[in-house]
């Protein structure tokens, strides 16, 4: 139980129905089961905030960031008051979920992304919590996009893939994967992106050329305007499904700041002109990038492809429905060379390589295989 104390000393009873027979202050004794030690929670404060304040003046500011809760604790040991760390695998973790006490009603609680600082008035409540933002803060870390990932049982949904922040190639590297004229095509693109609201994007290239890891470096380029969703091939059904409509509509009111990119990874089958076995997702296609439905759905599609992009349905490519198309060839020698020095490794002597085959391990005896696709 928690006695909660109200200024001047009175103790105050919660269960204000209880008659009182006694001229002497009530007291309030509130159950605390539902707060927390050592951090905040939808219900409220916690423990040692509530102890401090009991039922006088109390207001809270929060500010989210990222902290550095080393030197917090170091440069202010004195006011700690709660604080929290475990041991795994032999080594003990950072400190998280401090509480320092600076006075009587004076707290702040900190976390490796929040500050909430309480105080008798709102004023004092932010200037603390400003003034140790101010002091700690950390820059942002390096991020990469994210993509979701379509998933069809019962329904179909989506589930949230977020990508390391290696995804996102610093121009002098982005040279080095992808040719001299990488950067004007690559803008090129991202004006077009920006601007078209809907329509077909196609990266052609033999396996191991770099579309992937592009298309990933393009989640992080884009991720404040864009939200991409990616299609596996196993599951290209999808796109003729009359539910599908209904998904990317319940999509489109979540998201509404957003555009739409949609991934098709290997979608040759989709593409290819149309026969008894591909049809219906070709004319799925041809809805979700032009007229009426793709008006309404606002999606770009991107695609990738092994073939070659005279075996795509014409229909696909008529001027208006064609975002943009782009080829990924292998690397030439003296190109691939540089890139390898740069990763610190030495080809062996052939004419051409992909960029799998340049980032392969080399080691005797290793996996070879290398990382293609967003399956991996």
């Amino acid at each position: 139980m928690l006695i909660l104390v109200g200024r001047g000393g009175h103790q105050h009873e919660c269960d204000m129905n209880t008659p009182r027979t006694s001229s002497r202050p009530a007291t309030v004794i509130c159950g605390n089961s539902e707060s927390e030690s050592f951090s905040p929670n939808h219900r409220g404060p916690h423990v040692p905030v509530l102890a401090a304040f009991g039922i006088g003046p109390l207001h809270r500011f929060t500010l989210n960031g990222r902290y550095d809760l080393e030197r917090v604790v170091t440069e202010n040991a004195a006011a700690l008051l709660r604080s929290s760390r475990f041991e795994e695998e032999q080594k003990i973790s950072e400190w998280n979920e401090l509480t320092f006490q600076f006075a009587p009603r004076t707290l702040l609680y900190a976390a490796e992304r929040r500050l909430e600082g309480f105080a008798e008035t709102a004023d004092e409540a932010e200037a603390l919590t400003r003034r140790f933002a101010k002091t700690y803060s950390l820059p942002p870390k390096p991020e990469g996009g994210c993509y979701s990932m379509i998933r069809v049982d019962r329904d179909i949904g989506c589930l949230s893939v977020p990508l390391a922040a290696e995804s996102l190639l610093p121009e002098e590297t982005f040279v080095l994967h992808y040719g001299e004229s990488a950067l004007t095509w690559h803008q090129d693109f991202m004006q077009r992106l920006n601007t078209r609201k809907n329509g077909l994007a196609i990266l052609e290239g033999l396996p191991g050329t770099g579309k992937t890891s592009y298309l990933r470096h393009l989640m992080g380029v884009l991720r404040q305007s864009h939200r991409f969703y990616f299609v596996p091939a196993s599951t290209l059904r999808v796109l003729s499904d009359p539910n599908f409509i209904g998904f990317w509509a319940n999509q489109r009111r979540q998201h509404q700041d957003k555009q739409f990119a949609v991934i098709l990874e290997d979608s040759d089958t989709a593409l290819m002109a149309r026969g008894a076995d591909n049809r219906e997702q070709v004319s799925a296609i041809l809805n979700l990038t032009d007229g009426m439905l793709a008006d309404f759905l606002r999606l770009q599609i991107l695609c990738t492809i092994n073939s070659h992009i005279t075996d795509i349905d014409p229909a696909l490519l008529r001027p208006g429905r064609l975002i943009f198309h782009r080829v990924f060839r292998r690397l030439e020698s003296t190109h691939a060379s540089r890139l390898a020095a740069h990763l610190g490794r030495t080809l062996p002597s052939a004419p051409d390589y992909s960029l799998a085959e340049i980032f392969a391990d080399p080691e005797p005896g290793a996996d070879q295989r290398p990382r293609i696709g967003f399956a991996v």
